[in-house]
C-alpha cells in the first residue's frame, strides 16, 4: 500500500529520514534529507511559523501501471494549501517526504522529481478524496506534530504502518478538534501580586513547541517530549512485536 519502489511486508529499506524538497516546482533546486534530531529545526527555517493550512486533501494514485483497479492496492498522500504554496507529505518504505511549491501540480503529479505512477485508463489516474478545512493548524504546528508523533522512526510496515496509515492520520490531525493543550506563560516571573495578573494562556503542545523556540529557552520542554517520544516509541515496539507473531 505504499509507493511502487517496494512491496515488502516490513520497509527494510526504511531510512528513518525525512526528504524535504521546499523548491519543487524549480529545477535548480532539489530536495535534501534530514534525520528526525534535525527534523523541526531544519525544517524551522524555512517554514513560516504563520503560515496557516488553507485546506487539506487525501490523493490515491496506484502502485503499478498494469493495475487494473485501484480499489485496494494504491499509495496514499496528503495535499494541503496554504496563501503562498503547495505541499504534499507521505510515506513509503523509504521514508517520510514532503514537497512544497507554487503550483499544484508539482507536487501532486510529481514525487521526488519524479512522475507518479498511473495506469492506463481514467480510473488509474491520480485521484482526489476527502477534502477538509485547515481548522487555523499552522504547516509547522503540523510538523510539529508528526515529530511527536515518533513517525520518522515508525519502520514502514504494510499491514499497520503504511502509507493509507500515515495519510490518515496526517488528516485527521487537520480535521478533527485537538484539545491536547498545554498552559503557557512566557513571563511568569514578571507578575505582581494581582491574582489576575498573568500573560499566560492554553494552547496545544504543537503551538507550545513554537513559542518555545520562539522565547529561546526549550531544553526542559525538549526533554519532557522526548520522553514522551521514547515511550511512544516502546509502546509501538510492543504492539509491533505481539501483532508479527
Amino acid at each position: 500500500m505504499s509507493s511502487s519502489k517496494s512491496c515488502a511486508i516490513v520497509g527494510s529499506k526504511f531510512t528513518k529520514q525525512l526528504y524535504f524538497d521546499p523548491y519543487a516546482d524549480k529545477s535548480s533546486t532539489g530536495g535534501y534529507r534530514v534525520t528526525d534530531e534535525e527534523f523541526r529545526i531544519k525544517l524551522a527555517n524555512v517554514i513560516d511559523t504563520e503560515e496557516k493550512i488553507k485546506n487539506a486533501s487525501v490523493y490515491s494514485h496506484p502502485l503499478s501501471s498494469r493495475q487494473l483497479t485501484n480499489a485496494k492496492a494504491y499509495n496514499a498522500f496528503i495535499i494541503m494549501e496554504t496563501n503562498d504554496w503547495w505541499w504534499s507529505i507521505e510515506k513509503n518504505t523509504e521514508g517520510i517526504t514532503i514537497q512544497r511549491s507554487k503550483y499544484l501540480k508539482s507536487v501532486r503529479d510529481m514525487y521526488q522529481r519524479t512522475k507518479r505512477t498511473t495506469g492506463k485508463t481514467s480510473r488509474l489516474e491520480i485521484h482526489k478524496g476527502k477534502t477538509t478545512q485547515g481548522n487555523d493548524i499552522t504547516i509547522n504546528e503540523l510538523i510539529n506534530y508528526i515529530w511527536r508523533k515518533d513517525c520518522l522512526n515508525n519502520v514502514y510496515h504494510l499491514l499497520y504502518a503504511n502509507c493509507q496509515d500515515f495519510a490518515a492520520m496526517v488528516f485527521d490531525r487537520i480535521e478533527l478538534p485537538y484539545d491536547d493543550t498545554v498552559y503557557f506563560d512566557e513571563a511568569a516571573d514578571q507578575h505582581d501580586n494581582d491574582a489576575d495578573s498573568t500573560s499566560g494562556f492554553y494552547m496545544t503542545v504543537d503551538k507550545a513547541l513554537d513559542e518555545v523556540r520562539r522565547c529561546g529557552g526549550s531544553e526542559p520542554f525538549t526533554e519532557h517530549l522526548e520522553s514522551y517520544k521514547l515511550r511512544i516509541s516502546f509502546k509501538q515496539y510492543v504492539c509491533n512485536q505481539y501483532l508479527m507473531r
